[in-house]
């Protein structure tokens, strides 16, 4: 359903005569030429476009009417050319780098828009840099920047194509040891919390997997679990005692700081060389991957033996 509506919005800031009203807009969007035919060409040319007609000053003087704009050009993103997002926003942060408050309202829009519960296109590549903008802005106050030195600290690590970050962990029998240390194999790596009901129905679900413990079982596959605290506190060591014998799993209090946690249960999904390859796959999306993984390699050997 989220899908077809952004469709829809793209359609209608694409397409000139589903335009609103001018009147109804801040100012009014760009339109791509007749010679531009796919979507991934008009919505990059309204993207790069986009703020060309607004006078950023005046803007803030109708805030509701600037969010709508900015809203409209956060979700429209995912069908443009990922250069031209990215050559956009630099270009919009450069306009406003002078203005402490535009640059702090800017990140607060991204904020709600790609990085909040309730965002409407999650992407951290795009957030990031509004997050850096205030972070390196001297004339934003210290207790406005403090949440987004946090975003930008965490999501410099944490980002689909990065290496994960490195770090101590004390597992379930008192021992010490280093996720860089783990044995070779593709990466499920939750973040947990005993509390939380939906991190309990992933652990059953996926430790219930037959694909899954198949994989773990042929030393091709890795299932993490870590609880973001102290290895003493009173409801991971009753937790840890019924984690499963063929998962890796810890305490490591200081992943706080290196891995974004706002989904929980937060699962990362890693190659062997521990590149983050997803960073929002549910536990059902991860159980029908390895089942299609599965069946292909049947297949496969099936095949292979005719």
């Amino acid at each position: 359903m989220k899908s077809i509506l952004k469709s829809i919005i793209a359609l209608a800031i694409l397409v000139p005569n589903l335009h609103a009203k001018a009147d109804d807009k801040l100012f009014q969007y760009p339109e791509a030429p007749a010679s531009l035919t796919t979507l991934e060409e008009r919505t990059s040319y309204v993207i790069e476009h986009f703020w060309d007609r607004c006078n950023i000053n005046q803007a803030f003087s109708t805030r509701s009417k600037l969010q709508q704009a900015f809203n409209d050009y956060i979700d429209i993103m995912p069908y443009a050319d990922a250069t031209v997002v990215h050559e956009s926003v630099n270009k919009l942060l450069e306009r406003i780098k002078k203005n402490p408050a535009q640059i702090l309202a800017f990140a607060e829009m991204a904020e709600g828009a790609m990085y909040s519960d309730t965002a409407s296109v999650i992407c951290d590549e795009v957030y990031y840099p509004f997050a850096q903008a205030v972070v390196d802005c001297k004339k934003i106050k210290p207790a406005d920047k403090e949440r987004f030195i946090n975003h930008a600290r965490i999501l410099s690590g944490s980002q689909v194509g990065m290496t994960a970050p490195d770090f101590k962990f004390t597992t379930v029998d008192g021992e010490t040891k280093r996720f860089s240390e783990l044995p070779a194999g593709y990466v499920i790596f939750m973040i947990y919390d005993p509390a939380n009901s939906e991190c309990m129905m992933t652990r059953v679900r996926l430790s219930a997997d037959y694909n899954i413990n198949e994989f773990i079982k042929k030393g091709q596959l890795n299932v993490v679990c870590i609880y973001p605290g102290e290895a003493t506190d009173e409801a991971w060591v009753e937790l840890s005692k019924r984690m499963p014998d063929n998962w890796i799993t810890g305490s490591s209090s200081e992943i706080k700081s290196l891995y974004d946690m706002r989904i929980t249960p937060a699962i990362y999904y890693m190659n062997s060389r521990h590149k983050i390859l997803s960073k929002t796959m549910t536990a059902d999306q991860l159980i029908n991957a390895f089942r299609e993984i599965n069946t292909r390699s049947t297949a496969n050997s099936t095949s292979e033996t005719e």
